[in-house]
């Protein structure tokens, strides 16, 4: 019998979209293998309900709501994790593609003596043989890569598709796990917190992202796309160039440098479009671009394009979606 532990990520208590959604993923697959079962390990205080009816397959979710896990200790989270796969038997761990576990996946790999693939669509090559397919060079090319050992550290891409329908039929079970006790040197002393505004939904997560490129101006110009957002229920998204100025926080920047997005609704607004943004924005569901510059390569790969200074088109545009919300 194989088992596999997928790792679901919170965030200040709530659980991760990408996370949900690469549990999905994984029980697409087990669907398919009646010899593999599916676990998954949840760190940190967080109400489970909010789980109910977006889990889909069977397994049991170990859960510990230590104080200890609230904030990310890569040390505490790597023990934890580490433990766990030790208590299932898990020979396959599975992190969503996120900011956290490209710091865990590696250490946990080192740990382990475990086979390392980041950056999966998680298709018909993992499917074929456990196989990693992964865009390279910018999305211009494929990779396959094939574990090594017996130990295998999956981190899978977002999609396009939303993780959050309610899913009938699924057996679900939680369990508490006992308290880890720590050594005076695990423990760390908090230096600094640092979170996003509350009620504004991840970039890399978000259903709809408004993005901007130096286009917008200056930090001020983003005031529109930030209404835009809201008008929207999406997220303000940012190039490389507009992280660079300042203008934005590192935690907007969609590219190879930043964050990988798979929105349902992308609006690109005075974005050029470069080889890394491309690459970053491949599984966007619909693309609406915003330049006015008629040749800017953000026109090749967009489903929607309005050429024209973004000043001028967005307040008209925030205009018309109010007028339309207000009839509804």
């Amino acid at each position: 019998m194989n088992t596999f532990l997928v790792f679901l990520e919170q965030r200040e208590g709530v659980v991760k979209e990408a996370s949900i959604e690469a549990w999905n993923l994984v029980q697409e697959f087990v669907a398919l293998r009646p010899d593999t079962c599916v676990s998954a390990l949840l760190a940190g205080p967080a109400d489970i309900l909010q789980l109910d009816g977006c889990l889909a397959g069977k397994g049991v979710v170990y859960h510990t709501n230590e104080e200890a896990f609230r904030l990310c200790n890569p040390q505490h989270y790597t023990r934890l994790i580490a433990e766990t796969m030790k208590r299932v038997g898990a020979t396959t761990l599975f992190f969503a593609d996120t900011a956290l576990s490209r710091d865990l996946a590696p250490r946990l790999s080192v740990r382990l003596h475990a086979s390392l693939l980041s950056g999966c669509t998680f298709d018909q090559a993992w499917w074929d043989g456990g196989g990693c397919q992964r865009p390279v060079y910018s999305g211009a090319a494929m990779a396959i890569s094939v574990p090594r050992h017996s130990l295998k550290i999956y981190t899978i891409l977002p999609h396009a598709a939303s993780s959050a329908t309610i899913i009938s039929g699924a057996s679900i079970t939680f369990e508490l796990l006992e308290p880890l006790s720590f050594t005076s040197q695990e423990l760390f002393p908090l230096v600094r917190r640092m979170t996003m505004r509350k009620g504004v939904p991840d970039v890399a997560e978000a259903a709809i992202i408004v993005a901007g490129g130096r286009g917008m101006g200056s930090a001020e110009g983003f005031a529109l796309l930030e209404e835009l957002a809201r008008l929207l229920g999406g997220a303000v998204g940012a190039s490389r160039p507009v992280v660079d100025e300042g203008w934005r926080p590192h935690a907007e920047q969609i590219g190879q440098t930043g964050k990988t997005v798979a929105p349902a609704l992308y609006l690109a607004c005075a974005i050029s479009g470069t080889p890394q943004h491309l690459a970053a924005i491949g599984s966007a569901g619909t693309i609406v671009a915003i330049n006015r510059d008629l040749h800017a390569p953000i026109f090749d790969v967009a489903d929607y394009g309005i050429v024209g200074d973004v000043h001028l088109v967005l307040p008209k545009l925030i205009e018309e979606l109010q007028e339309f919300l207000k009839k509804r």
